[in-house]
């Protein structure tokens, strides 16, 4: 190629040569002007050396391009790349719970109340003749001790009325049969062999008499209730809670001189979300661990309520509290705040998580094969320990702590949590 180029250019000259010399060898005839014979010649020997720089770069680039490595265009620029420009995986804390059973525990509070209080009256009327010490406010009794006692004077002398009048019929009623078993005799002598009629043997009035004897007999057993009832008490272990008994009192039957309840109709009444009420199901006998005032009780839910409180669409747990009259350290008394530890349900291949493994949107981030993957976690609920969930393949391990500028799906690099504060 060199040489062909070459030759082209000697050639080139060569012909201005000769076009010079033609030029030359015309000056017989006329005289040409020494501008148009010099100007071709100048313009020749321009374009001959732009020629030649020609010539001179394409060989340098043929050189260049021969020696270059033969490697991909994308592989040279990872090479030129320099270890500042690699941006490595980003770290994230990681934890990995076991699958095991685990129970879930629901904490709340409440208050003591009873289920229902008793209004003290008496069903006789009477003056109060003499009263038990426990009837006062915050006495405590126990079933059957004597509260209130009536004057008696005026019951057991309708009493005696009473008793006196079932004599009456007694005899009365003896005396009608005298007299049937007389009629009949009689008629029997002058009847022979005949039926005797009803009328002639005074079985009407027989009838009549037994009745009233036991009209008489019910009037002295309404006398001795009366009685009886003048003596006040209750047939169950309890405290006084209202009280304007006083000795000397005249009482009316059916009229209210107190308030009572019974101390087995104390409970604790516990609000809870329906949520936790549906972590806790079914509720009925859950066992529960009560603290108040130094104490630490168990008991057990009784019942739910039946309708959700209208303001706070909270349900009611009834907690019965059972207490020994004799043991008043053990006393719950109404009006008193607790709280409670509810044991739920133990749940099997569930895992027990940290709060702080939850994000944002409560979904979980674990790592597989060294990629972040979202979960949504199926929440059973909560004990001491942290968050159970349902069981769940979390590959390397669940993600702690708030992972900002780092989406599922991006390549990670995993250390174990508490690690990176050592």
């Amino acid at each position: 190629m060199l040489k062909s180029l070459k030759k082209n250019h000697l050639d080139a000259l060569s012909d201005d040569e000769a076009s010079i010399s033609v030029t030359d060898l015309d000056a017989s005839g006329a005289e040409t002007a020494p501008d148009q014979a010099e100007t071709p010649s100048g313009r020749s020997r321009i374009i001959g050396i732009l020629q030649i720089a020609l010539i001179l770069l394409l060989m340098v680039a043929a050189l260049y391009y021969s020696r270059a490595p033969a490697v991909p265009a994308s592989v040279q620029g990872m090479a030129g790349m320099t270890a500042a420009d690699v941006t490595p995986a980003p770290n994230v804390a990681i934890i990995t719970p076991l699958a095991g059973t685990n129970s879930v525990v629901v904490a709340g509070n409440g208050a003591v109340g009873v289920s229902s209080s008793v209004d003290l009256v008496t069903q006789v009327t009477g003056r109060i003749a003499r009263m038990d010490p426990a009837m006062v406010v915050g006495g405590a009794f126990e079933a059957g001790d004597i509260l209130v006692e009536l004057e008696q004077d005026e019951f057991l002398l309708q009493l005696r009325q009473a008793r006196a009048d079932v004599e009456v019929q007694m005899a009365n009623l003896l005396l009608q049969r005298a007299k049937s078993d007389a009629a009949v005799r009689n008629y029997a002598l002058v009847n022979p062999n005949k039926t005797v009629p009803s009328l002639v043997a005074l079985r009407p009035q027989i009838a009549q008499a037994e009745a009233q004897l036991l009209a008489a007999e019910s009037r002295a057993d309404i006398a001795q209730l009366n009685l009886q009832r003048t003596r006040f008490f209750l047939p169950f272990d309890g405290m006084i809670t209202q009280s304007s008994a006083q000795i000397g009192q005249l009482i009316s039957s059916g009229k209210s001189f107190g308030q009572a309840y019974a101390l087995n109709s104390v409970e604790l009444v516990v609000p809870i979300a329906q949520s936790d009420l549906r972590q806790i199901a079914p509720v009925k006998n859950r066992r529960v661990q009560i603290l108040t005032d130094g104490q630490r009780l168990d008991a057990f839910i009784d019942r739910v309520s039946a309708e959700l409180d209208s303001r706070s669409r909270f349900a009611r747990l009834y907690i019965p509290l059972p207490q020994d009259p004799a043991d008043a350290a053990l006393k719950l008394k109404p009006g008193m705040f607790a709280d409670v530890i509810i044991e739920g349900p133990e749940h099997q291949n569930s895992l027990v998580i940290p709060e702080a493994a939850l994000q944002a949107g409560d979904l979980l981030l674990h790592v597989r094969g060294g990629v972040l993957r979202e979960h949504r976690p199926n929440v059973l609920g909560r004990n001491p320990d942290g968050i159970v969930i349902e069981g769940f393949d979390i590959g390397e391990g669940i993600v702690i702590g708030n992972v900002s500028g780092i989406s599922a799906g991006k390549p990670v690099a995993t250390i174990p949590f508490g690690s990176q504060d050592r």
